[in-house]
């Protein structure tokens, strides 16, 4: 087996695709105290999962993506790996939230995607449901310029922070209950965003995440990927729409690497997944029932791994 693609049986060729992004828990700044600057530890042996993976799947094409705050270190380190420089993609460019992440791929010629120009207001709902808004005081002033405003909660200032729709909302945090949510401030009131306005800060369909409760459907797209800027970066890899595929996603979160493929006209798609997540697994098999679920990706290790067994 080659990175040439796989045989079916009939002489043709399937391409081979590695994508993911392993867990940023242990890397971000969001994690200050015990934060991992090295490679070593938690986080270094997530990565690690994707990198065997890569070596036994010898794909045609690989994406592999994480948080921009990861330390220098650690970043040199993922460049020395794949051998090639990470493009810096915002997913604000495409989308209602920020969403600064780096991408390594194989995949040559990526240029920036176009500012769409969409802000929170252009994604909020009507006809709010009442359990979403607030019954507490904020800070007002100065509102009509500022991007955000202060709830008075209890909590650190990222969840009393409340979105101004005039902007675009900060990343989506993995936090799905309590106070935790992004807030906004619709026609004097403070509410949170619902689920279906995470969907649309992802550039996920409505109701994608519905097979879940709330709390899960807010944890799997704050876990998850700007659907749009993958479709722009694998818009590049000149595989015709027609020719199968065969995609193993490590970390896959709620599916949507499976989406974009759907999106961009894939239709021959074999593709394996490897999340430990039941309620994203949940979520991802509602859309796309063949999805190949495999559960822990430390499994790639085992000396008899292969792609889909």
């Amino acid at each position: 087996m080659n990175g040439t693609g796989l045989s079916d049986g009939k002489g043709l060729t399937m391409k081979k695709i590695l994508i993911g992004g392993s867990p940023c828990t242990h890397w971000s700044v969001c994690r200050p105290n015990d934060r991992e600057v090295e490679s070593s530890g938690i986080g270094w042996e997530l990565f690690r999962n994707y990198v065997i993976a890569k070596e036994k799947f010898e794909p045609n094409i690989f994406l592999y993506e994480n948080v921009t705050s990861m330390s220098k270190d650690i970043r040199d380190a993922i460049i020395q790996v794949f051998r090639c420089n990470p493009y810096n993609i915002n997913g604000g460019l495409v989308s209602a939230a920020e969403r600064d992440r780096l991408f390594w791929t194989n995949i040559d010629g990526i240029e920036q995607p176009a500012e769409k120009g969409i802000t929170l207001g252009d994604i909020l709902e009507s006809n709010v449901a009442e359990k979403y808004f607030y019954k507490c005081d904020y800070d007002f002033h100065g509102f009509d310029k500022a991007v955000c405003a202060t709830l008075h909660i209890e909590g650190n200032d990222i969840l009393k922070r409340v979105n101004n729709p005039k902007f675009k909302c900060h990343t989506l945090t993995t936090c799905g209950g309590g106070n935790t949510q992004k807030k906004v401030l619709v026609d004097g009131r403070v509410r949170k965003l619902t689920p279906v306005e995470y969907e649309r800060c992802m550039t996920l369909p409505d109701g994608y995440t519905k097979a879940v409760a709330d709390t899960h459907r807010y944890t799997g797209c704050g876990n998850g990927w700007t659907a749009e800027v993958i479709i722009h970066i694998l818009k590049h890899m000149n595989i015709p729409a027609d020719e199968e595929i065969q995609v193993l996603s490590m970390y896959d979160g709620i599916g949507t690497g499976r989406y974009c493929f759907d999106n961009m006209g894939y239709k021959n798609v074999k593709y394996v997944s490897y999340e430990i997540d039941k309620y994203a697994m949940q979520v991802a098999n509602s859309n796309y029932p063949d999805i190949i679920q495999k559960g822990d990706a430390f499994q790639v290790r085992n000396d008899d791994w292969e792609y889909g067994c």
